[in-house]
């Protein structure tokens, strides 16, 4: 009896022992993996601010005599919770061919044979895209650079045909004494819902400062909050409520706080905060202008 009550007590200590370890590493498990999630979020967050403005004619815009919405980096839907700009993600880029002079005019269709249109088909998965914008901008006359900003009616394999809808210092019609370049517009829209960060592209640009965004996807979840905070390039903070606010925007901070998906062993569900500062290299150049 006796030696049956040491061999019970000693299998009761082992089983405690055992599952005290076992919490203690599941605690641990949890720890780690929040504060990876938070890692990962922040510098995917991070990495798609740095490209705001790559494919938006900035260069050409700062010949305009007055700013505009359409090709604003930030746009007006932005908040301190939720950031929306223009990034030309996908790189979907082509060089106009053929022989210059090359004219636009608003809300005129026009054919360009291009190098490779393939490209945009390609991004957008469709030949005939509703809601898909470009820009087409270059040199003009005067050694200025201009800019138009074209409806994308349909995608061939060495053509595109578009319809211009705005123009720098919108004029009617642009003159391209050289061959411009065509880019794709793209915006990217990330906030927080409920605990879940979410990314969305935009699926129709007709609105350029609201667009019509797709099914968003998850990239994070178990957050609390997601919090943005603008700067002009005087270190002053910004609220992203008029367009003149954000073409000065040069520096966006992130905070975000995420916790353990479920509580720890002590009844506590803890959480992790994390803040990162972007300086984006388009929107650096955007406000000197």
């Amino acid at each position: 009896m006796f030696a049956l009550a040491t061999t019970l007590v000693l299998t009761m200590m082992l089983f405690h022992l055992f599952h005290h370890n076992e919490r203690v590493i599941r605690d641990e498990t949890l720890m780690i993996e929040m504060q990876q999630s938070a890692r990962v979020v922040a510098a995917q967050i991070a990495d798609e601010i740095r490209m705001a403005g790559q494919g938006v004619p900035i260069y050409a815009a700062s010949q305009d005599s007055a700013k505009t919405e359409c090709i604003a980096v930030i746009l007006g839907t932005s908040t301190n919770s939720r950031i929306d700009f223009r990034a030309g993600l996908s790189n979907a880029e082509v060089a106009v061919i053929g022989a210059p002079p090359i004219d636009l005019t608003l809300n005129v269709q026009r054919t360009l044979s291009v190098s490779d249109g393939s490209v945009f088909s390609t991004v957008l998965g469709t030949s005939t895209p509703i809601g898909r914008f470009v820009y087409v901008w270059g040199p003009t006359s005067n050694s200025t650079w201009a800019w138009v900003r074209a409806e994308l009616i349909s995608v061939g394999s060495t053509s595109l045909t578009i319809r211009g809808r705005q123009s720098s210092n919108m004029e009617t019609a642009i003159i391209f004494t050289r061959l411009p370049a065509i880019a794709l517009e793209e915006a990217v829209s990330l906030y927080l819902t409920g605990s879940s960060i979410r990314r969305a592209m935009a699926a129709d640009m007709t609105n350029p400062a609201s667009p019509l965004w797709s099914a968003a996807s998850e990239i994070g979840k178990n957050f609390t909050s997601l919090n943005f905070t603008y700067y002009d390039k005087y270190n002053n903070v910004v609220a992203p409520t008029t367009l003149a606010n954000r073409n000065a925007i040069a520096r966006i901070d992130i905070q975000l706080t995420v916790q353990t998906p479920s509580v720890l062993t002590n009844g506590t569900q803890p959480g992790y905060s994390l803040a990162m500062r972007t300086t984006p290299r388009n929107l650096a150049l955007h406000s000197a202008n």
